[in-house]
């Protein structure tokens, strides 16, 4: 896979513990960030899913918990 340079502006502290962090775990700085990225576009990925159903089912008709355990009954449950 290509891999293209990025340049961001982080705090000091925050690059601090990054390299601390990688050194114990014998990982390499762009590894965990490109994995951080990864996971953190998955996770909002997600969200946006998440979202999109809620939006969906808000024109839903709504059951009552009476009509719930109703309707579980009839089908046998």
């Amino acid at each position: 896979m290509e891999k293209v340079l990025l340049g961001v502006r982080v705090p000091k502290p925050l690059i601090g513990d990054l390299k601390k962090f990688c050194q114990r775990h014998g990982l390499k700085i762009s590894y965990l960030v490109s994995e951080a990225i990864q996971e953190k576009l998955e996770e909002l990925k997600e969200d946006e899913e998440d979202i999109a159903t809620v939006e969906a089912r808000e024109n839903e008709p709504v059951l009552s918990e009476k009509e719930f355990y109703a309707r579980m009954k009839k089908q046998g449950f």
